[in-house]
């Protein structure tokens, strides 16, 4: 039988060019560089769905199998995987990205008005005052309550945005 160029065989098999070079690599006989005996190719390529079928698999498109049973447990556990982020969601378990972010912009946000409150408010107690250790005294009073009011803050509304306007 006179040989074919991979075009011609790859039309005969219903196949593209790229997978008759795969298939190349797998075993179907070429006669030579692009030269092909169609009625061997067919045989090859009829023996090698056959062998796919006894192994209930699927040829994939980089030229593996999928087993039926393996794509049936992909399947489960994709499936198990879904239902128990919908359970820990339920229980409060599992949060939405987009709620963390807020709550977290929320927090950077009254925590810098809290300490940016600092100066003006601290301003006049320090008019005066030659000691530096009574102005570092009083800075950190300042910060300490600034910091123990936000931290007292968080707790009570985990749940909930902190929003400046509530926090100040």
């Amino acid at each position: 039988m006179p040989t074919v160029d991979v075009t011609k065989v790859a039309s005969f098999l219903n196949l593209d060019e790229r997978r008759i070079q795969q298939l190349v690599k797998e075993g179907m006989p070429r006669e030579a560089r692009g030269q092909y005996d169609p009625i061997k190719c067919a045989g090859w390529y009829i023996r090698y769905l056959q062998n796919a079928l006894e192994k209930k698999a699927v040829p994939t498109l980089d030229g593996g199998f999928v087993g039926e049973r393996e794509e049936r447990v992909r399947l489960l556990r994709a499936d198990a995987d879904l239902r128990e982020m919908e359970l820990a969601k339920e229980r409060g378990l599992l949060v939405a990205l987009p709620d963390v972010e807020r709550t977290l912009s929320d927090l950077v946000q009254t925590t810098k008005a809290r300490i940016l409150a600092i100066p003006p408010r601290l301003a006049p107690e320090l008019v005066g005052e030659t000691q530096r250790t009574m102005i570092q005294a009083k800075l950190e009073r300042a910060c300490v309550e600034a910091l123990a009011y936000l931290a007292k803050v968080v707790p009570e509304n985990a749940n909930s945005p902190i929003t400046p306007e509530r926090a100040q």
